[in-house]
């Protein structure tokens, strides 16, 4: 019997990440998956429910301060997209239709308020991100710790997320809003 449902969302090139996190969250008890997006059309269809009902949603991803950055597309593809380039707190409102998922965004400066307040009026019950530029080791050991206090031992999320953040380093950088 799987402990939750997990959606791990690989958005562009984020090396390794979106892997070894699969595995981590499988080890703790998780029934995983892992969606890679080649487009803003399937990321929309992530954000607004059609390919994604996990209980915990998982944004491998790099961000600025405009948003999620999305790989650039060749015109002819890009013209029927619902969005291009970057996912902004507007859009993630705007498509949200997630059955209350916890969200994890690893993106540097994805823990604005803004993309908080986007992914909250989306559908998700908490949103947690990093406000700032985390090393990515940094990204991953948060997750890591989050996960093992969320998934193996049952902790509520504002306590996991105090746990994480105490490993030092970068992972202060993530905040919890919910």
């Amino acid at each position: 019997m799987f402990v939750a449902t997990v959606d791990v969302v690989a958005i562009g090139d984020t090396g390794g990440e979106p892997y070894a996190l699969r595995s981590l969250l499988a080890e703790y008890g998780a029934d995983v998956r892992l969606l890679p997006v080649g487009s803003p059309n399937h990321l929309a269809d992530v954000l607004n429910g059609t390919l994604s009902q996990a209980e915990h949603l998982v944004l491998s991803c790099h961000g600025d301060e405009r948003g999620i950055l999305l790989d650039t597309l060749a015109p002819e593809i890009a013209q029927h997209q619902p969005f291009n380039e970057v996912l902004t707190p507007r859009i993630a409102a705007e498509l949200g239709r997630l059955a209350r998922p916890v969200v994890l965004s690893t993106g540097c400066m994805t823990g604005s308020d803004a993309m908080a307040r986007g992914f909250l009026e989306g559908g998700s019950s908490a949103y947690i991100a990093p406000q700032g530029y985390p090393d990515g080791t940094a990204a991953i050991a948060f997750a890591a710790a989050f996960y093992y206090q969320t998934l193996a031992l049952r902790t509520p999320p504002l306590n996991a997320v105090a746990t994480a953040k105490k490993l030092g380093g970068d992972t202060n950088l993530f905040h919890l809003w919910h």
